[in-house]
């Protein structure tokens, strides 16, 4: 489905990683998965430094439109069968691995529902809808620490429990942002922008990990059935950042200066009426084309399928052309 100004935010969330897959294709397809992700990483970490900062402006806008296309190339990347290895791959690479869309990941762990309030409702014997999907009231609660025995079987009811909530699922980009609005809106006024900021600097990190340990066993730990739990756990924690990210953009509809800053970043200037801040308008303003009428590359090239001149050293030859580009040693300080 073509991407424009004016579906944007009716599109289903899994477009946009088959979108940014067509506009990046050439480069990403050269790309090792780490490479990939030390983007989003970057991009992550740029929004840390914002918030610390405390500068909710154009340049916090553009590196969360940054970190959701590198998260969505990253998604895409890693969308194949266990073990299978293409082109240059390294074979590690092959079992960083999901068989499932964005979507689907997303949904196994929050369908309209906190995953670690569903837990502590299941315990307490709740179990109709209308008790479980309650927005999440975890700041009324301590820290839990739980054993992993005990985290599996939660994984493992709420998966089902989404399984069999398939209907409810959001369908569009808009609507996964309401999905988080709903389930966090009570939480959304008691975290400041830095809490959310580091949150999803700390699920990026848990997804680094993840990652690692799709390729690295002790002895004792690889036994049947551990590497399906460590995939779990990689998409779990794809889960986290992506919830994190939405709820970073919902927050911003409490902060009194962003409307503003927001505005000027679609428009240029104030006006009147407050627009929704939105994920999605936030990515058109980034990679959107008014002129083309479809998202782009905003960079070099400014084309729908980006020729932006890139050198990514994959081969000897490269290699050497980089290692002669060096300054002779004589003349380094």
């Amino acid at each position: 489905m073509r991407i424009t100004k004016a579906n944007i935010g009716n599109i289903p969330l899994d477009e946009f990683v088959t979108a940014v897959a067509g506009i990046y294709k050439t480069q990403d397809e050269k790309r090792l998965i780490w490479d990939v992700w030390l983007h989003a990483v970057n991009h992550a970490a740029a929004i840390g430094e914002e918030a610390r900062k405390y500068k909710p402006g154009k340049k916090l806008l553009e590196d969360i439109a940054d970190f959701s296309m590198w998260l969505f190339t990253f998604v895409g990347k890693i969308r194949d069968a266990f073990g299978s290895v293409a082109g240059r791959q390294r074979i590690e690479e092959s079992t960083i691995r999901t068989e499932v869309t964005l979507s689907a990941i997303i949904w196994n762990k929050y369908p309209w529902v906190c995953p670690v309030c569903f837990g502590r409702r299941i315990n307490d014997g709740e179990a109709t809808d209308i008790q479980l999907i309650r927005p999440c009231d975890c700041l009324l609660y301590p820290v839990e620490t739980r054993d992993p025995k005990q985290v599996r079987g939660y994984i493992n009811k709420l998966r089902q429990y989404a399984k069999d909530h398939i209907d409810d699922m959001p369908k569009s980009v808009n609507e996964w942002q309401q999905l988080f609005q709903n389930i966090y809106e009570a939480n959304l006024r008691h975290l400041s922008l830095t809490d959310i900021a580091f949150h999803l600097l700390e699920e990026v990190g848990e997804v680094s990990n993840a990652m690692l340990r799709m390729y690295t066993y002790d002895s004792e730990e690889f036994v049947a059935g551990e590497p399906e739990w460590r995939q779990k756990g990689l998409e779990n924690e794809i889960a986290d950042v992506s919830s994190w990210l939405f709820t970073l953009v919902n927050h911003l509809e409490v902060i009194p200066e962003i409307g503003r800053e927001f505005q000027k970043f679609l428009w240029g200037e104030d006006v009147v009426a407050l627009p929704p801040i939105k994920l999605s308008s936030i990515i058109w303003k980034r990679y959107g084309s008014d002129s083309l009428d479809s998202l782009y590359c905003p960079h070099k090239c400014k084309k729908p399928v980006c020729e932006c001149p890139i050198w990514l050293v994959r081969d000897k030859r490269t290699l050497a052309k980089i290692r002669d580009s060096f300054a002779p040693s004589s003349s380094k300080a």
